[in-house]
């Protein structure tokens, strides 16, 4: 037993002899990964509910999920190592090939490094199904950690660090120019890791984290193994992943006949703020006066207290604000195929003769917001087709929140003038790193409570601009945010993270009222609707928040893998594996412990998300064209 264990201490040794660049990356990366680990553990000791037992349960999982993703990159470097080295004489070309290689490497390994660190420090957790999607808009993304980020300090601290490492190494690096074993030796081991590559792949196909809460987790395993796990499963069959159930029981029942103005309003306006958490309001707690506009506006309209967001990206919450259906595991369907035509409010809004519009302050590519509202009865329009005059202020995500404004007035004036009821639906883009904006509108500098109190600066001034208009009278106002500013927590969904501020004004129209009922993000369409005394509501799946609730109120909650169905007291969470969780609520509604699935509730969590994975499967979100008898007049 002895000699086996001192020949497996020996390998290491065996195969740096081998492969001496190789070996010395691999140190170099698990150095660096336990390091970053440290600094992660360090920085959410706290929040992660570490100990001295589970923070060495997390470092011994997170050694694992090292070796592992070394092992799936070390057949790309043993292939470099080999094609740089030789048996004959080196020269001097060749010995700096190898250092110039090895500096690379290395600060490509370090730069790795620090963006898991900024991008942990911006969502809480590894890199994942966010990173995959940003990897497309690599402009943007970029361009926000330049303007974020001292990057031209930090990638200069990261070269001179990469080369003194290999001016260290220079000694053992220098072997990797003239191997001393055999070339059959060195084939027969990257045919070994090639083999072992191929193995620890399959890992994908499972969750293999570790830890008591979604921080330990998180921190257990590797960025980089997470961000190939997220690419593997981001297209994820509802059907064949998650509990289902007989269709009887995906019939949700009827709401109650809805109240409506005797004179509803003709036009929407859709005002969608981004990443504006309701724990910014004074409504919520808030002693910082960031959001006196939306409290104001919160106190003369119907304020829903108690609504929340479907998702943790801008795309969940657009298509919440328009299909108004629970939301599907993977990705949004505005970046599935098949996904024109469908029945948004647009689409309805359009039959009946409106101009609908969806206006974006940044580039609308990102994210497919060009493709899908224009696939789907909207007229985009973003920055690139502003006229100058609203050009001013704004850094890569955007146009400063006032510009947006600003030009959609002309337009809605417009449309106005030409007898056109229209649906202005707009997506802000201020409250966004790098959190930048005009000087001389608030009395807060750059950064997140500046970049909070200027979008609610320039909606104040957009109301009391609108309210001098005289199509103002005959248009309800939707201000609601696409999603929280932070999503970190210690389970998979804290529903405190998707509670966000939703206002419907029009002060003819709506009286002042506040409605503390749960409520989700998929009810404001068949709201607004019903504003409008507009009827067919068949294939939205929210409910309007002008009728009385069937039971004591739900709302959708979900990750790109967790969906949650929230009550007031309970939290059912449906995953893959099919195996339902369930945990209670404070008053709060804040997760307080797991409880056991209750059967009735998990029913009715899974027959609504089985209805839409359904819906969307078969082509049922398709828009249904309203005979030109029963239109609007």
């Amino acid at each position: 037993m002895g000699s086996v264990f001192h020949r497996f201490l020996r390998l290491p040794q065996a195969f740096s002899a081998l492969y001496p660049l190789t070996a010395w990356l691999a140190a170099a990366f698990l150095l660096l990964h336990t390091g970053l680990r440290g600094v992660l553990m360090a920085q959410t000791w706290h929040a992660a509910q570490l100990t001295p037992s589970s923070a060495a349960g997390v470092l011994g999982v997170g050694l694992a999920f090292d070796l592992v993703t070394l092992a799936m990159l070390l057949p790309g470097v043993l292939l470099l190592e080999s094609a740089l080295g030789s048996r004959r004489r080196a020269g001097r070309v060749r010995r700096g090939l190898v250092f110039v290689f090895a500096a690379a490497l290395l600060f490509l390994l370090g730069f790795g490094a620090i963006a898991e660190w900024l991008f942990w420090d911006e969502f809480g957790v590894r890199f994942n199904f966010i990173a995959v999607d940003y990897l497309v808009y690599t402009r943007e993304v970029v361009g926000n950690i330049r303007e974020s980020f001292p990057v031209g300090t930090l990638l200069g601290m990261l070269a001179v660090g990469s080369v003194l490492a290999t001016w260290v190494g220079r000694r053992r690096l220098a072997a990797a120019v003239r191997p001393g074993a055999s070339r059959g030796a060195r084939i027969g081991v990257w045919v070994a890791s090639v083999l072992v590559a191929a193995g620890v792949s399959t890992a994908w196909s499972i969750d293999a984290r570790h830890g008591r809460n979604e921080y330990q987790k998180e921190l257990s395993t590797n960025g980089l193994y997470s961000l190939g796990y997220a690419f593997h499963n981001n297209a994820i069959d509802y059907f064949e992943f998650y509990p289902t159930q007989g269709l009887a029981a995906v019939t949700p029942p009827l709401p109650l006949a809805p109240v409506v103005p005797t004179t509803p309003p003709k036009n929407v306006v859709i005002v969608t703020l981004e990443s504006l958490s309701s724990s910014f309001m004074a409504h919520d707690g808030n002693p910082a006066k960031l959001t006196p506009n939306l409290d104001r506006l919160a106190g003369q309209g119907l304020f829903l207290a108690n609504l929340r967001a479907t998702g943790n990206r801008t795309v969940r919450g657009l298509e919440a604000l328009s299909l108004a259906i629970p939301p599907l595991p993977g990705h949004s369907i505005i970046w599935r195929e098949h996904n024109r035509d469908l029945e948004t409010l647009g689409a309805v809004l359009a039959d009946h003769g409106y101009a609908s519009r969806f206006m974006y302050g940044g580039y609308a590519r990102f994210d497919n917001m060009d493709a899908y509202f224009s696939a789907n009865h909207y007229q985009p329009i973003d920055r690139s087709q502003f006229p100058a005059r609203h050009r001013g202020f704004g850094n890569v995500w955007g146009l400063a929140d006032e510009y947006l404004y600003d030009y959609a007035l002309e337009q809605m004036d417009r449309d106005a003038a030409r007898g056109k009821p229209f649906l202005m639906h707009l997506m802000t883009t201020s409250n966004h790193t790098p959190f930048t904006f005009p000087g001389g509108r608030i009395d807060l500098p750059r950064g997140r409570a500046g970049a909070v109190k200027y979008s609610d600066w320039a909606l104040g001034r957009f109301i009391e601009t609108a309210r001098g208009k005289p199509w103002f009278k005959d248009t309800v106002f939707v201000l609601v945010a696409d999603h929280c500013a932070s999503s970190k927590g210690r389970t998979s969904l804290p529903p405190e993270n998707y509670h966000i501020p939703a206002i419907i004004y029009s002060p003819a129209h709506v009286a002042p009222h506040t409605d503390t009922r749960l409520a989700s993000q998929i009810d404001i369409v068949p709201t607004v609707l019903d504003l409008l005394d507009l009827p067919e509501q068949s294939n939205f799946m929210g409910r309007s928040v002008l009728r009385a609730y069937p039971d004591a109120g739900r709302a959708f909650i979900a990750t790109y893998q967790k969906l949650g169905y929230l009550t007031p007291e309970r939290l059912v969470v449906l995953s893959p594996g099919r195996r339902p969780e369930a945990w209670q609520l404070d008053d709060r509604q804040k997760i307080v412990a797991p409880a056991r699935p209750a059967k009735p509730l998990v029913a009715r969590a899974i027959a609504a998300y089985q209805e839409t994975a359904r819906r969307a499967r078969d082509g049922l979100l398709r828009h249904v064209r309203v005979p030109a008898g029963l239109r609007m007049r």
